[in-house]
């Protein structure tokens, strides 16, 4: 039974434990967190153990049933979340007032983006670390509605991805844009075919997840999908295999398509263009990393690809 108490003052060590109780809420479990936290099951369990008998409360209920949350625990995430909100503010804040650039930049990018030849995410980049060498850089690779989530949910400062539809929240600056054809494999029967829009469509097609959303529903009709992919990179793993065809971007596939082992299918008539965007928060708090690092991307805007 663990006694009631009033929390008089919040140290290191309660910071580390909140911040163990927040990964394990958001896992979902013990095992789950293990991978988050680089700690074993038996050692988050003594941290939520230590946090409960410091606080006074139970915060959760573990077991064969399952993990869940107590009323007060519920109560305790949110607070934590609330405080460890307040301290990155905190810590920007500080950073923001040295004369010296310090600070994290926490970026989410669309996969395969590394080919396209002008670089201009690698060049923003690096005129971000000339400027100061105080600055920690962290990308994430995701897909298009993970990188939304993540930037409205402040996890993210900015992203670069496709604008498959309106999000509210968040304010869209173009980049550039990016042309994709349809491929098949040097092992496909296509390859050798002469391309027909009958032929194409008799054979498997793998999409992105995404592709519902993007303005592009008379080219996709015309596929039989039968495997979907939430990048990407996963989709070039299927055309590989010999057994599909799919949609890639020029600039990625090229490097199959100069050994021959990958070509277009009607490349005036299957292919389509995706525009890019800088996605931010519309109610971006002060950040001078997240400033310099837009205008070093914008500087240049880069040419169509």
């Amino acid at each position: 039974m663990v006694n009631a108490r009033k929390l008089r003052q919040v140290s290191n060590l309660d910071l580390k434990l909140l911040k163990t109780f927040i990964a394990v809420v958001q896992a979902g479990s013990f095992t789950g967190a293990e991978s988050l936290l680089n700690l074993s099951r038996s050692a988050i369990s003594i941290y939520i153990s230590d946090l409960e008998k410091r606080l006074g409360m139970k915060l959760c209920n573990r077991g064969r049933a399952g993990f869940n949350l107590t009323l007060e625990g519920q109560k305790v995430y949110e607070a934590a979340q609330k405080l460890m909100h307040a301290t990155d503010i905190f810590q920007e804040e500080v950073n923001n007032t040295y004369a010296v650039l310090k600070g994290e930049l926490n970026i989410g990018i669309i996969d395969s983006l590394v080919t396209i030849p002008h670089r201009t995410i690698s060049d923003a980049l690096a005129k971000l670390k000339q400027t100061s060498s105080e600055i920690r850089i962290n990308i994430r690779m995701s897909n298009p509605a993970d990188i939304s989530l993540a930037l409205l949910e402040g996890e993210l400062d900015v992203g670069v991805m496709p604008s498959l539809q309106p999000i509210d929240g968040l304010k869209l600056q173009p980049l550039y844009n990016e042309t994709s054809a349809l491929y098949c494999s040097s092992r496909h029967p296509l390859y050798a075919d002469q391309d027909t829009l009958y032929s194409i469509g008799q054979h498997s097609a793998v999409l992105p997840i995404y592709a519902q959303q993007m303005n592009q529903p008379q080219l996709f009709d015309q596929l039989n999908v039968t495997a979907t992919s939430n990048d990407r990179e996963g989709v070039a793993f299927l055309i590989l295999t010999h057994e599909y065809i799919g949609f890639l971007p020029v600039h990625y596939a090229s490097r199959w398509v100069e050994k021959g082992e990958m070509r277009a299918l009607l490349p005036d008539v299957l292919q389509y263009q995706t525009d890019f965007y800088v996605a931010t928060r519309q109610t971006q708090r002060n950040k001078r990393v997240l400033d310099v690092f837009l205008a070093a991307l914008v500087d240049k805007p880069a040419k169509p690809n």
